[in-house]
């Protein structure tokens, strides 16, 4: 009886020995965990802000450059308009004194 009285003892202070210090290798795991979480947290921050970053610099070159195409369009079409009117409004004026000089000379005649 006192065999098995010490083997059960033993057993016990075995087990409560393992328990003990078993418990330090889960906080331990549970550290690196944390850690390994908030890493990565802040990499995809990073990252995130990153690329916000960047789609927002080329969606502002993308529309700077759509503005300044389309206000270009626009403004040579507006001055080629203009152009055409003086020119042709010139031209039916030079056209109407050369016909009106005509028509004199050829009555005076």
């Amino acid at each position: 009886m006192k065999k098995n009285l010490v083997a059960v003892l033993t057993a016990v202070v075995m087990t409560a020995a393992m328990v003990a210090c078993g418990s330090t290798e889960e906080t331990t795991a549970e550290t690196a965990v944390e850690t390994t979480v908030e890493s990565t947290v802040e990499a995809s921050s990073e990252a995130v802000e990153s690329t916000v970053e960047e789609t927002t610099e080329a969606a502002t070159e993308t529309a700077a450059e759509e503005t300044t195409e389309a206000a270009t369009e626009t403004a040579t079409e507006e001055t080629t308009e203009a152009a055409t009117e003086e020119t042709t409004e010139a031209a039916t004026e030079e056209t109407t004194e050369a016909a009106t000089e005509t028509a004199t000379e050829t009555v005076a005649e």
